[in-house]
């Protein structure tokens, strides 16, 4: 058994290795058109594949299934700190992947265990065209209450199941696929609505808050006033007819 491991295991291992890595040259390798992480593409006449071979003073050509170059990195011959063949670094060898880098405009850097290069720029995450699929399914679908997925908004999916919620009780899932505590289930939640004072009344309406709500036990008399202080009564100046007998009493009196 340990033996059939151990084939496996060999199998599993690469024989031979790239210029670029395969993680990332076979994200688009095959839409023909030669992308930015790429050395060259299937039906497109342009390949930094030449550039390399000038460089490491080879013949080489386009592998179309990675979108890197052959021949290929054997990797019985990678690791003794000399850079030959294919090889664009070695170890403490000659490196050239900052040349190279430099004609197919990337930053690069040896892989000395690859004797290829890192392309030492950060890449993407909208280069994997599976991440664009992904945005833009979450873009243009909207979570649909009752399909038996959870998405987007939704707590639990379908409703009148039990769920738990964010406090790690349980709840049952509502109409709108909210877990919602039990006795919380078919109560709907009216929003409020937000009374808007129309500009014109604004005054009146304050006036007549301000009118209603004083009232006579909120009115309290100054202290230095009597209680028992009554108002003068008013005199009127008396008529001709009255002044006239006045003065006919006064004469024969």
């Amino acid at each position: 058994m340990k033996k059939v491991v151990i084939l496996v295991a060999l199998l599993l291992i690469p024989v031979a290795y790239a210029q670029l890595d395969w993680g990332i040259t076979d994200f688009r390798c095959g839409n023909k058109i030669l992308n930015e992480f790429e050395l060259c593409e299937k039906g497109v006449n342009v390949s930094f594949c030449d550039a390399l071979g000038t460089i490491l003073k080879i013949d080489t050509a386009c592998d179309t299934d990675h979108c890197t170059c052959l021949p290929r990195v054997n990797k019985a011959y990678c690791g003794n700190n000399i850079r030959e063949g294919v090889e664009v670094c070695d170890g403490t060898g000659d490196d050239k992947c900052p040349e190279f880098g430099a004609a197919i405009n990337l930053s690069l850097t040896c892989n000395p265990k690859t004797c290829g290069c890192n392309i030492n720029e950060t890449v993407p995450a909208e280069y994997n065209p599976a991440v664009l699929d992904q945005y833009a399914n979450l873009s243009q679908s909207a979570s649909v209450c009752g399909d038996k997925k959870v998405e987007r908004d939704e707590d639990c999916d379908p409703p009148n199941t039990l769920c738990i919620r964010a406090t790690k009780e349980t709840g049952i899932c509502n109409d709108e696929c909210k877990c919602v505590p039990p006795e919380l289930l078919g109560v709907e939640e009216k929003p409020v609505e937000n009374a808007t004072l129309p500009a014109d009344n604004a005054t009146g309406n304050v006036a007549s808050n301000v009118t209603q709500n004083v009232t006579t036990e909120n009115v309290t008399a100054p202290e230095n006033v009597s209680e028992n202080v009554t108002a003068p009564k008013s005199t009127e100046e008396p008529g001709f007819f009255a002044r006239l007998w006045a003065w006919f009493t006064a004469l024969f009196s």
